[in-house]
């Protein structure tokens, strides 16, 4: 499954108009908080990430940059095991819809490694520290220097079955506020 999304991201890369887009590689901040949540219901928190946008890897309607996060998530509906610090990595792909306004709408999907600080969370066992993190998302770049944008997604935290315990954490709707430096 994972993979099959791989080749689809790859392929997209390819679809696009990989026309070069003149300008500097980006760095920014991130901050993520949850809206709805499925598994764990109760849950709560944030998720900080810094990000790098190189511009070898910047074309006229899409864009791959790489995150490091951290994330603190907690339950207020019990004491065992309340709370989980998850650390994470991951490219991000985005494209455009539209690059040369106030408002540009694009997609984001993105597939990283993760690593948890805890194994059980909750009622949930998680099986092992290392997971994978899965996000999809809309969004938006906002202002005439695009500096900020506005992005809504859904967070998934998996091992992926490489153990036999795998329940997973699950977000599904995020908000995330992005400020990028150039």
């Amino acid at each position: 499954m994972r993979f099959r999304l791989w080749i689809i991201v790859i392929s997209l890369l390819f679809l696009v108009r990989l026309t070069y887009a003149d300008v500097p590689p980006h760095t920014g901040v991130s901050l993520s908080i949850p809206v709805i949540t499925k598994d764990p219901e109760y849950l709560h928190g944030y998720r900080a990430a810094a990000w790098y946008q190189p511009k070898s890897l910047m074309w006229e309607h899409a864009r791959i940059y790489f995150d490091a996060a951290f994330g603190r998530w907690w339950v207020t509906n019990t004491n065992a095991y309340s709370s989980l610090t998850i650390y994470s990595v991951s490219p991000i792909f985005r494209y455009y819809f539209t690059t040369h306004s106030n408002f540009s709408p694009f997609i984001n999907l993105s597939i990283g490694l993760a690593y948890l600080t805890r194994t059980h969370f909750d009622k949930y066992n998680l099986g092992m520290h290392f997971s994978f993190q899965d996000q999809a998302g809309i969004g938006a770049t906002l202002g005439k220097n695009q500096k900020f944008s506005i992005i809504l997604s859904a967070l998934h935290y998996s091992n992926g079955s490489l153990c036999s315990r795998n329940a997973g954490i699950t977000v599904p709707l995020v908000i995330t506020a992005e400020y990028g430096f150039v």
